[in-house]
C-alpha cells in the first residue's frame, strides 16, 4: 500500500521547453521570420532586419544565397537584401527592378531608382494598368502612377475607364482627376459618390460618367468612345 501511495505521488518531469526566439542565433531568427504569417501579410510587415542586422559577417553569405534564392520573390527579400548591401545583393535589387510583381518593383526602386529603365518601367507599368486587381497588384500600380504618368499611362487608364471591371474604374476614375488637379488626393472621398457611379456594368451609364469625367479634366472623349 505504501509503495502504491508514492508512485502516485510522483511528479512527472516536465517537458523540455523551446529555446526562446532571444536565444536562438541571430541567423535562424531571421530564417525563421521570413514565414510570412497572416499578420505580416495584412500589415505589410517585412522581414527581422534586426535579427539580419545582428548576423556575423562569416554567416551573411548564407542569408544571402537564401535570400538571392527565394522564390517567389518578395519585396521583403529586397528590404533584406539592401541591408546586406554585397554586390551579389545589389545586383539581385536591379534585377527585382524589371519583376513582374509591382510590390518588388517598387521595393527595388527605393534603392536602386537610378538603374531604372524609363522605358521598361513605362511598359511594365501599362502591363500593371490592365491586369492588376483589388489585392492584387491594384495599389501598387497606382502609387507608381502617381508618380510616372507620362501620355500613355493616361490613356491607359482613360481606356480602362471604359473596358476594366467596375470597381477597378473607381480608382482609375479617382487616380485620373488628381493628377488633372481636380482632386485634393489620390481618392477624394469628397468625389466618392462620383467615381463609384463607374462601377456599373451597364455600358450606356458608363459612357455618360466617362463623359464627364472628360469634360472636367478636359479631355475629348470621342476619340475613346469611338474606338
Amino acid at each position: 500500500m505504501e509503495k502504491r501511495m508514492k508512485e502516485t505521488t510522483r511528479v512527472a518531469k516536465p517537458a523540455p521547453q523551446a529555446a526562446h526566439p532571444a536565444a536562438q542565433k541571430p541567423a535562424d531568427r531571421f530564417i525563421a521570420s521570413m514565414t510570412i504569417t497572416f499578420d505580416m501579410w495584412h500589415d505589410g510587415t517585412g522581414y527581422d532586419l534586426d535579427a539580419l542586422r545582428a548576423v556575423p559577417p562569416g554567416e551573411r553569405a548564407r542569408i544571402e544565397h537564401i535570400l538571392i534564392s527565394h522564390q517567389p520573390r518578395d519585396w521583403r527579400d529586397v528590404e533584406a537584401l539592401a541591408q546586406i548591401d554585397s554586390p551579389h545583393a545589389r545586383m539581385a535589387i536591379e534585377e527585382a527592378l524589371n519583376h513582374r510583381d509591382p510590390k518588388v518593383r517598387r521595393e527595388a526602386a527605393k534603392y536602386a531608382g537610378d538603374k531604372i529603365d524609363p522605358a521598361e518601367r513605362e511598359a511594365l507599368l501599362l502591363k500593371s494598368l490592365k491586369t492588376c486587381r483589388p489585392f492584387d497588384g491594384l495599389t501598387e500600380a497606382l502609387d507608381e502612377v502617381e508618380k510616372c504618368h507620362p501620355p500613355s499611362v493616361i490613356d491607359a487608364m482613360l481606356r480602362g475607364l471604359l473596358d476594366r471591371e467596375g470597381d477597378i474604374a473607381v480608382h482609375f476614375a479617382a487616380m485620373l482627376l488628381f493628377l488633372h488637379g481636380k482632386a485634393k488626393e489620390p481618392f477624394d472621398w469628397d468625389h466618392r459618390p462620383f467615381f463609384l457611379r463607374f462601377n456599373t456594368e451597364d455600358r450606356a451609364e458608363r459612357k455618360a460618367v466617362f463623359r464627364e469625367l472628360c469634360e472636367t479634366i478636359g479631355t475629348d472623349a470621342t476619340r475613346y468612345l469611338r474606338s
